[in-house]
């Protein structure tokens, strides 16, 4: 099931994955789509609100120009993107002059031309060297100067033009131009940063993507969102899309004018324009057309992205290494809970059998004093003993056997005491020289009937200790009564006392030896539990309930002492009581 549950993790988390690099591959490509139109439309929306119309007299522009430029600037998003407005007049074969419109004022004052605009310059005032680049003079057409970052359209002709209509002779009339020119520092540190915040950013406002935009062949930098991007970047990005700032038109018929507007927030639509005009190539605008001055094609960019944390394909790897780590770490806690259920089912099982065993030792140990004390009362009730000695020895019997059958069902009271927590122990000061006395008496006949030798080193001075006689009592005779049963007849048994300082604390050590086969190491972490009895025990025919040992430590963990054995087989083994002095003795 785990191989199965593994395989069907990795299939499932390599189909995730390659859905999750689709959809985010997607998206990067529609933010990339909407930054190109968001740019379109700023552009389109600009051109639109200072869109060519018949005009009246000179001193009247200055304020249309100003109304156009109010309604622009309350109506757009980036109002700073336009720096300058410039009027342009000039008589055939004359002097021009070159007027500018303060933003927010109503006067043109008169300027001088910079180095930066002198291509318009030689547009507008060809000389015999530049005849081929003047502008063309038909109404609602916009001229793009890359380098000096300015729009043109011509103003004469216009009320001209509306006045006599297309195809009629001109008059004799000054060239007029508008001049929009916009600010690069402002779109290069104000809208594009904002135009890349909204489009590719994540929740919280966390920039994803790194974009870098180029223009030309030669892939010339106009924004960077790192200085340290570079241009074999642009080739390693996760996505690029190239686009005209000012699209071709299809190579057809001529001009066609779409009657839809933009909206009052610059949602311009776009038209359909025709062929190309003089000094250019046309682009579709919505109700005029649009040309770039000179000879290249209109500006080719290219705006490209990459993840902010290296790649596409990298974060969806390292997501894919969390699913698989987390997946993992599921069927490791699944794998866990069912090795515990194996070992819980097994534990059970050999729980269940330690205890069948244990009630038939049990039983086994209650038939024995019953069959006796049953015979016993049976010869007595008919009369087959007579004698006064006679008597007397039945009736040892039993006592003995009443004893003994009275201490394995306190034993098992005492157990079940223990593990549902409800033995009291009442601690007192004990004289624990006084108590391995009493333990060795009580022990003595049963040692000496067992054929052994009991060995004592028991006479040092040493401290009381806080504890209950009772349970040090019953844990002396568990003790001495394994050692007999476990150890060779005819060898010894020997109890040992000392005082202990090795806890820290000062307390009383006393040690049970025996001179048995001792505990093989694969029985030893299971000495003290509960039903359990060795492979001697069973090879021996070893009466017993296999809990003697088990209530042994618990009723030295419920006095504060501990209860410990070390064995090699072969030699024996020694088991120590440690029980904790008494305060100030």
């Amino acid at each position: 099931m785990l191989v199965t549950l593994a395989g069907l993790q990795l299939k499932w988390t390599g189909q995730l994955s390659r859905a999750q690099a689709e959809m985010m591959q997607n998206a990067l490509s529609n933010s990339i789509r909407q930054f190109e139109q968001v740019i379109q439309r700023e552009i389109t929306y600009l051109m639109f609100r200072f869109q060519a119309r018949p005009r009246g007299s000179l001193a009247r522009r200055p304020q249309e120009y100003a109304a156009d430029y109010d309604l622009w600037s309350q109506s757009t998003a980036y109002p700073g993107m336009l720096s300058r407005i410039l009027f342009h007049s000039r008589v055939e074969d004359g002097p021009g002059v070159l007027m500018e419109l303060p933003l927010g004022q109503t006067q043109l004052v008169p300027v001088a031309w910079d180095e930066s605009m002198a291509e318009i310059r030689e547009s507008l005032e060809p000389t015999g060297s530049s005849q081929g680049r003047a502008l063309d003079p038909r109404p609602f057409s916009w001229v793009v100067f890359p380098e000096a970052r300015a729009l043109a359209r011509p103003e004469s002709l216009i009320a001209g033009f509306f006045r006599r209509g297309p195809g009629r002779g001109r008059q004799q009339s000054p060239s007029e131009h508008l001049i929009l020119v916009v600010d690069w520092d402002y779109i290069d540190g104000t809208v594009l940063p904002d135009m890349i915040d909204r489009l590719f950013s994540g929740p919280g406002g966390r920039r994803l993507y790194e974009i870098a935009i180029a223009a030309g062949p030669e892939a010339r930098f106009l924004y960077r969102s790192d200085p340290s991007i570079e241009a074999s970047w642009l080739a390693a990005a996760d996505s690029r899309r190239r686009f005209r700032l000012l699209r071709d038109p299809p190579p057809r018929g001529p001009a066609s004018v779409d009657e839809r507007r933009p909206g009052p927030q610059g949602d311009a639509q776009r038209g359909r324009a025709g062929g190309p005009g003089q000094g250019g190539r046309s682009s579709a605008m919505a109700r005029f057309r649009v040309v770039v001055a000179g000879s290249e094609p209109a500006p080719s960019l290219v705006v490209a992205a990459t993840h902010a944390s290296g790649s596409l394909a990298g974060v969806v790897e390292r997501q894919r290494t969390r699913n698989l780590a987390t997946g993992s770490g599921v069927l490791v806690v699944l794998a866990g809970a069912m090795a515990l259920l194996l070992v819980s089912a097994r534990r059970a099982g050999q729980l269940a059998t330690m205890q069948m065993e244990f009630i038939a030792g049990v039983t086994h140990e209650l038939r024995t004093p019953l069959s006796v004390i049953r015979s016993v009362g049976e010869n007595l009730a008919d009369g087959v003993v007579q004698a006064e000695d006679q008597v007397r020895r039945y009736g040892e019997l039993v006592r003995d056997q009443g004893s003994r059958l009275s201490q394995m069902v306190e034993k098992t009271l005492q157990f079940a005491a223990l593990e549902t927590g409800k033995r009291q122990f009442h601690l007192v000061s004990l004289d624990v020289t006084k108590a391995v006395c009493e333990a060795l008496d009580a022990a003595r006949p049963m040692i000496e009937q067992a054929g052994f030798v009991l060995e004592r080193d028991d006479r040092r001075e040493l401290p009381t200790v806080r504890a209950d006689e009772g349970a040090v009592q019953q844990i002396l005779a568990n003790l001495l009564s394994n050692a007999v049963k476990y150890g060779q007849p005819g060898r010894w048994v020997r109890l040992e006392t000392g005082v202990d300082k090795s806890g820290g604390s000062p307390g009383v050590q006393i040690r049970v030896r025996d001179g048995g086969r001792g505990i093989p190491a694969s029985e030893a972490r299971r000495v003290f539990d509960a039903y359990y009895r060795g492979a001697v025990a069973g090879e021996g025919n070893i009466q017993g309930s296999g809990l003697g040992l088990k209530l042994a430590r618990d009723l030295a963990h419920g006095m504060g002492g501990a209860l410990s054995f070390s064995s090699v087989p072969g030699s024996g083994t020694v088991f120590t009581l440690r029980l904790p002095a008494e305060s100030g003795a």
